[in-house]
């Protein structure tokens, strides 16, 4: 693991951050649990004297909740790195800090960077070259403006497809302007959206189905007309109880409200952290709810899959080219 390679990337990125657009230098706090303190240092250290960005660090879980106010209203950026979903008995609102911290980050949210649960996979997450990022995020979205059909096929029997004329501008998230620096995804909203998936992969959600049902090797099927779940089925103990309970608590969470691609070849796995530099593994991801008040953002990440423009693959595994 190329650890200096991936810091480079990641203060690269950090540069073009929203919140630090024409100031130099930005005051940068790095606030994190000991398990993060090596990789704060490592990344002040490596930045240097000479950098745009004048860092402090500070221990999220050992300071007060007065003096971390401070210092996020002080700070042009302030970046928390923690777990809270991987820790042995999570609470869905976060670690002590966090819901101490919770008005005060509301507030400050423009200028806010978290890296919960990354653990050592914030190197893998910044390990690919910016540059190939963001080329490959843009001949991806300029292959689809010329093509008319999207679809996905997998080894389960899966299968749908959209048509691409009505979809909504693609949004390109490679980590230069975002507010979330993790690089590397596509995505779009389509209302067009049908067929039958069999889902093996991931979640992604402040409710806790990563924790409970980990990477599913047994499928979670999902037939959907018009972008909109009718109905669901699994062996999975649970997780059709579970599932259906989300699906029927607003009707926005029936919705797909976000087609997504994650182009980041970094990631090379998944594994189930609830961290969102999962949401950058390499092909389909589907995100449910959120468009509507009461609802909630449930990301549903595969974990392998062929997606075809017009019938040709661009995606098998690996992307075509």
């Amino acid at each position: 693991m190329d650890t200096q390679r991936a810091i480079s990337h990641f203060l690269y990125y950090l540069e073009h951050h929203p919140a630090l657009a024409g100031i130099q230098p930005a005051k940068v706090l790095l606030g994190h649990t000991a398990d993060y303190e090596a990789l704060t240092g490592a990344i002040a250290e490596q930045a240097g004297s000479g950098s745009p960005f004048q860092f402090s660090a500070m221990r999220l879980d050992l300071e007060t909740t007065e003096r971390l106010s401070q210092a996020i209203a002080e700070s042009d950026l302030y970046i928390f790195f923690y777990d809270s979903s991987t820790l042995p008995n999570p609470r869905p609102d976060g670690p002590d800090f966090v819901r101490a911290l919770q008005s005060v980050m509301a507030e400050n949210w423009k200028k806010s960077l978290l890296f919960k649960d990354y653990g050592d996979y914030f190197y893998d997450t910044f390990s690919v070259i910016p540059q190939r990022i963001a080329g490959l995020n843009s001949h991806l979205i300029r292959r689809m403006s010329q093509a008319a059909t999207l679809s996905f096929e997998d080894g389960y029997g899966s299968y749908f497809d959209t048509a691409l004329n009505g979809v909504k501008k693609w949004t390109d998230i490679n980590g230069v302007g975002n507010y979330d620096l993790a690089p590397g995804e596509i995505a779009t909203h389509s209302d067009a959206i049908n067929g039958q998936v069999k889902f093996v992969g991931t979640f992604l959600s402040t409710i806790p189905f990563a924790r409970k049902y980990g990477v599913l090797q047994s499928p979670l099927e999902l037939w959907i007309e018009d972008s909109t779940i009718q109905k669901i089925a699994t062996d999975v103990p649970g997780l059709e109880h579970d599932f259906n309970r989300y699906l029927d608590a607003n009707p926005s969470n029936r919705r797909i409200e976000e087609l997504g691609i994650g182009t980041n070849e970094g990631v090379k796995s998944l594994y189930a952290r609830n961290a969102g530099f999962e949401e950058r593994h390499c092909g389909l991801h589907l995100g449910l709810g959120g468009g509507a008040k009461g609802s909630h953002h449930l990301d549903l990440i595969f974990e392998g899959g062929v997606l075809a423009l017009d019938n040709k693959p661009m995606f098998d595994g690996r992307f075509v080219l």
